[in-house]
Formats: C-alpha cells, structure tokens, sequence
C-alpha cells in the first residue's frame, strides 16, 4: 500500500457532535434515503436487473462490501435485495464507515455482518477478496483528493469480473454543497470525471445500467447517478 495514503485527510469533512447526531437521525427517520432507495433504483434497469441474476445464478454464497454504512438497516436491506435476484443466495456482510455511529446502531440491532470502523482509502482487507461492493455516495461525502484513492482501493479489494454497485452525485463543475437536514459536505465532479477515475482502475460500466435522478429544490442541477460497473482488471 502506497505510504503516502497515511497523510491523507480520510472520510467525510468534520462535523461536531450536533451536526453527527442530525445526520444520523436523518437516516432514522428518512430509511428510503438509505440504502434501500438506492437499490430500489438500480433495480429500476433492466440491464441491471439481468446482470444480477446472472452473476448470482453462478454463486451460492458471495462476500459484499458496503463501503460508507449510514444506517444500520442497510445489511439486511440489501440481504433482501439479492435475495430477490436468487431465493437461496448466502451473502456474507462486511460494513465499513469512517465514523463509528451507524456500526454502533448494527451491533444494537443485532444485525450479521462484520462493522469495522476504516477510512476507505485504506482498508484491511486481503486483495480480490469481494465479489460486490455496494457505495452509495460515499465519494460525494468525501473531498476531491479523496476520490481516486478509494476508486483505486476499491479496484484493490474486489475480485476480477466482480460487481461495484456505485451511486455518485455529478454536476458540471467541480462544485460542493451542504443541506440543513443533512449535515454534510457533499463534493461533487462531472461525470466524465468519474468515468475517466474508474476506468483507470478496471472499472466499466454496463451499456443502460445508470439510473439517473436529480437532487430536490436549490441543488436540482445536480443529478445522481446509480449504475453497477464490472471490475475487468
């Protein structure tokens, strides 16, 4: 691992304690903004939806990533999610945030999947070792700097024709932004700047696969975009 990762700034902006408390309580009491919603969006595309089947069918069981764990719902939600994709299918759950909260919610809960609190750029984990990845605007909430040093570890950690199930905010311009009900610096890039980052590290993207949407009210020039992506080495 690069050494120079060690002086970078890792996860999301500082929030103080009030601004943390908000931004979990809004998970609590908006679940569809959680995982869920984002699944059931990438679930809206046929393509994505054949590429699931089809990359489950082959497997009994699959170890998955949930890079960036907001709530502490989101394991068993997207336990469920493959299970619609194939009944029987035995999904092994590593859950990893750079801020303890959402981790401390699953062990409340008692939810079964392995919380580790891990900045993403740079993880524990052995290389090729997930068959899926699943990151809902983790890079949004992360700094510029931040973006290739995760794509690059998530290229690391995930298996060669495995799946990265990505959704990123993209805008025009580099630009960033803060909502009062979720307290959180969102940094968002073109889109073809995201492209460009994953490509360098093996990532491709399935023809028809992104689920484009747009951010509500002042922010509505912003789209987000929801796809599933092959890592092709």
């Amino acid at each position: 691992m690069d050494s120079s990762l060690h002086s970078l700034h890792s996860g999301p902006d500082v929030m103080n304690g009030e601004e943390r408390k908000r931004l979990f309580d809004f998970y609590r009491t908006h679940s569809s903004r959680a995982l869920v919603g984002f699944l059931k969006d990438i679930a809206r595309s046929d393509a994505n939806r054949e590429v699931l089947s089809a990359y489950l069918a082959r497997r009994k069981s699959i170890n998955c990533l949930i890079m960036g764990c907001s709530h502490w719902a989101n394991p068993r939600n997207t336990m469920s999610f493959f299970r619609k994709f194939k009944k029987h299918i035995d999904p092994r759950f590593t859950v990893l945030d750079a801020l303890p909260d959402a981790l401390a919610e699953i062990a409340e809960h008692g939810v079964d999947c392995l919380p580790l609190v891990s900045p993403a750029q740079q993880t524990p984990f052995l290389e090729n070792y997930f068959d899926v990845i699943v990151s809902d605007c983790l890079l949004t909430c992360c700094s510029f700097d931040q973006h290739e040093p995760v794509i690059k570890e998530m290229s690391r950690v995930i298996r060669e024709k495995g799946l990265l199930i990505l959704g990123v905010v993209h805008s025009e311009r580099n630009s960033t932004f803060r909502m009062t009900e979720r307290p959180i610096m969102n940094y968002c890039r073109p889109f073809a700047d995201y492209e460009e980052m994953l490509g360098r590290c093996g990532f491709i993207s399935h023809a028809k696969s992104s689920v484009e949407t747009r951010l509500p009210g002042e922010w509505s020039g912003m789209k987000i975009s929801n796809s599933i992506l092959r890592q092709m080495g």
